[in-house]
């Protein structure tokens, strides 16, 4: 975006963060706002294949124990989720994707329309004891001790990222100080880099012309 047209198309209060985190200095708030989006650009597709790569280990997880169509008899007449205190939200999601699909349904397009949200709850508690607390199986790598609460935890923190890029939120300041920071979001790509590990995948054969968060992040912290 040209110099010119920059601070027409960006708000003053957005861009103000970013000026007074760079002491006023126009041309490094400037550098600071554009490389906030290639970091949220990098960590975004990160999370994205994470989400994917989770979303199937369940499916193929629960299509082993509890058949093909898992999903969809968990909310029929006494499914797992039907009527289980504390699932409400699972159960109607789930009905909620099944109908907006109508006639496009299939069990695959039902796994991809629910979002990161909903896999993350199935480590919740409730969900993860009514599917039958089989779901850390999933995880075969994972560390001694690591539990379903662990699990659910992480997911959580990662999600939280993930809402906050989708809604635009900066991503490369200190939350409580306001300083310049990329250390939050690479403790989540940490995160993220030892979950595909404990998944049983290969990071950087995974992320492999991809990734980038740990590059730009650096830049970030240089300036």
């Amino acid at each position: 975006m040209p110099n010119s047209q920059f601070h027409t198309a960006i708000s003053a209060p957005r861009f103000n963060r970013y000026l007074a985190a760079c002491n006023n200095n126009r041309k490094q708030a400037e550098k600071l706002y554009r490389l906030n989006l290639r970091l949220s650009q990098k960590m975004y597709a990160v999370i994205g294949l994470f989400e994917v790569i989770l979303r199937n280990s369940i499916d193929r997880h629960f299509i082993l124990h509890k058949g093909p169509l898992w999903l969809e008899e968990a909310v029929m007449y006494n499914g797992y989720l039907d009527m289980s205190p504390g699932c409400e939200d699972s159960f109607h999601t789930v009905q909620e994707a099944i109908h907006k699909l109508g006639l496009e349904y299939t069990h695959d397009r039902l796994i991809a329309k629910l979002t990161f949200g909903f896999w993350t709850y199935q480590f919740s508690k409730k969900e993860f004891a009514v599917a039958g607390s089989t779901l850390l199986q999933i995880f075969p790598n994972r560390p001694h001790g690591i539990r379903q609460k662990d699990i659910f935890k992480n997911l959580i923190r990662i999600n939280d990222t993930r809402n906050r890029i989708a809604h635009y939120e900066p991503i490369c300041f200190n939350k409580l100080t306001g300083t310049i920071s990329s250390i939050p979001i690479q403790r989540r790509y940490e995160l993220i880099v030892a979950m595909l590990v404990w998944l049983g995948c290969n990071p950087p054969k995974i992320l492999y012309g991809i990734d980038g968060v740990q590059k730009v992040a650096h830049e970030i912290n240089s300036i």
